[in-house]
């Protein structure tokens, strides 16, 4: 009797962890494709830091080695959303953007986190260059020089202490909002040497992706040589909700211990579970979704065996 399924396990998402499982699954002899529904959260980063091993490789570079290990054991990467996820008998029915759809057994959601991008003039010459949005991924190479920060939101002046671990330096921006800090918090800043300018940001000033200042409205420069924002992040979950998959009060995706999913046979891993954002914990949980999803599949047949 033919399979009724097209793959073993269809992974919804091309990022750290969704390239990490579908390696250690391919290693595993598992039938696996990738969705690729767009470039990671990253993707604008010219280096990636605190990745043990490597040194001087952008997110795009990682990816495409990542995306070629892959390819080279057999895996299938498609180069195409999925829209729509819903269960059947056995497994799962994923349509894509193409109108195509697949029969998958199990199912790892690893759709990530999109940003809020500030509205500021010459972002993209910047963004992931001198402008970031995680200070633990790239404060250590702006330390002890002029930092600006951009928040007005309830996490201001936590975001704004984080960064000023690495400089002394640091001045918060609400861009002509009004920022949701109390008289404590107001004191706080004062106290920690951390200036707070309300004014409206129309650009940022530099060359060659090195930033040099904000330009503010009344025409003043603010000098800094980088600059972090926190603005708001949310979750990739659609497909997660259309499957019934609980969610946690943050609005990620809750799993267990091996990132399974309230619902049986699917899996979530990377910054859309809810752990630290970073590539390098995404990563490591793909690789403990794989393992998982090989441990529920293990009494199949492999798709050979050896000679």
């Amino acid at each position: 009797m033919s399979d009724p399924f097209d793959v073993e396990t269809g992974i919804v998402g091309a990022g750290y962890a969704g390239l990490s499982a579908a390696l250690f699954l391919r290693r595993h002899r598992i039938k696996v494709t990738v969705f690729d529904g767009g470039p990671p959260r990253n993707h604008a980063a010219i280096q990636v830091h605190g990745y043990l091993g490597l040194r001087s490789t952008s997110a795009n570079e990682l990816i495409a080695i990542g995306r070629r290990q892959v390819d080279e054991l057999g895996g299938r990467l498609e180069g195409c959303r999925i829209e729509r996820a819903e269960t059947i008998e056995g497994g799962f029915l994923l349509a894509g953007s193409n109108g195509t759809q697949w029969r998958v057994r199990r199912l790892l959601l690893a759709t990530g986190v999109r940003d809020q991008l500030p509205d500021i003039e010459r972002l993209d010459e910047f963004y992931g260059r001198s402008v970031h949005v995680c200070p633990h991924c790239d404060g250590y190479e702006w330390r002890d020089r002029p930092i600006a920060v951009i928040s007005w939101n309830e996490s201001s002046r936590d975001f704004a202490s984080k960064v000023s671990h690495w400089s002394r330096q640091v001045t918060l921006l609400t861009d002509g909002r009004s920022p949701e800090l109390s008289a404590d918090d107001r004191a706080w800043l004062d106290q920690k040497g951390i200036a707070m300018r309300t004014a409206t940001i129309t650009r940022f000033e530099g060359r060659d992706g090195q930033l040099d200042g904000l330009r503010l409205e009344d025409g003043s420069v603010l000098r800094a040589d980088a600059a972090f924002f926190s603005l708001g992040e949310e979750c990739q979950t659609g497909l997660a909700q259309q499957l019934g998959c609980r969610l946690g009060e943050s609005g990620s995706i809750e799993v267990d211990d091996e990132q399974h999913t309230s619902v049986d046979g699917v899996w979530a891993a990377g910054d859309v579970a809810g752990d630290s954002q970073f590539a390098v914990i995404a990563a490591a949980q793909g690789v403990k979704a794989a393992l998982d999803i090989h441990r529920t599949l293990a009494p199949r047949e492999p798709e050979s065996h050896p000679a």
